[in-house]
């Protein structure tokens, strides 16, 4: 019973996305890192240690298909407050694949231990693809039941829709240092407008929607990110834990880092 009851330490977040979504930058921004994670098996066993992989057995293991185990976490050694779970995106028809994450996701949402729980699941998509979220995605949001765990949608490379947002603006004749400085507001806007509802209408909708940008200040862009995490939690125990696990708001933490 101490055990159920006892305040977990660790923030345990799965995050989705294909390759080139921008996955790793996030994670090694959201934990001040600069190299490769740890990997721990299901029974907490090291199984890949910066870029040094042991055993072969656990090689094989982790490389399956040429994807991530999302039953192994990571985790940063600079950051030790968060596990992370990985899964790639899905593809077309990859049904196997979908079916694994909804079972995690379904064991990990109902284990009724805070500390084994999942807490909150980012979906990366990136914007500079030529299909704003693939038919997969969508099938994701339309049949996945996520329970009280938050899906925070987090569209990556939004650098991709400021330069088309430029373009227009260039077309229409505005000069091009006010076209420059325009376009990320334009870009935003037009998402609002053309794509944001799109998202709104899924079967289940994600919690909150971020935007995130290729850009110098990228602890800015994940301060927003921890930000609006915190604010889709229902429960003020996991707020004080995303608070406390983080290093990069320091107001969050100082909002919310008090004993409840």
């Amino acid at each position: 019973m101490a055990e159920e009851i006892a305040r977990p330490k660790e923030f345990r977040i799965l995050i989705i996305g294909r390759a080139n979504a921008g996955k790793t930058s996030i994670l090694r921004a959201v934990c001040g890192a600069e190299g490769e994670p740890d990997v721990y098996d299901q029974r907490g066993r090291k199984v890949l240690v910066c870029r040094f992989l042991i055993p072969v057995l656990h090689i094989r293991a982790i490389l399956q298909r040429g994807e991530h185990n999302v039953e192994y976490s990571l985790r940063f050694p600079s950051n030790p407050g968060f596990v992370f779970h990985d899964s790639r995106g899905f593809e077309s028809g990859a049904v196997e694949e979908l079916e694994l994450v909804r079972e995690f996701i379904r064991m990990k949402a109902t284990l009724g231990s805070m500390k084994s729980q999942l807490h909150a699941i980012w979906y990366c998509v990136p914007t500079d693809s030529n299909r704003f979220m693939t038919a997969a995605d969508t099938e994701f949001f339309d049949t996945i039941d996520t329970g009280t765990v938050p899906v925070i949608a987090i569209f990556t490379k939004f650098d991709a829709l400021d330069a088309t947002a430029f373009s227009a603006l260039i077309d229409l004749d505005v000069a091009h240092e006010e076209a420059q400085k325009q376009a990320p507001k334009h870009a935003r806007a037009q998402f609002d407008r053309d794509l944001l509802p799109l998202v709104e209408k899924l079967t289940h909708p994600p919690k909150a929607v971020v935007c995130l940008r290729r850009s110098p200040d990228i602890q800015k862009a994940v301060s927003k990110l921890l930000e609006s995490t915190l604010g889709a939690l229902n429960d003020d125990a996991l707020k004080v834990l995303l608070a406390q696990a983080q290093h990069v708001n320091v107001e969050l933490c100082i909002k919310y880092a008090v004993d409840k």
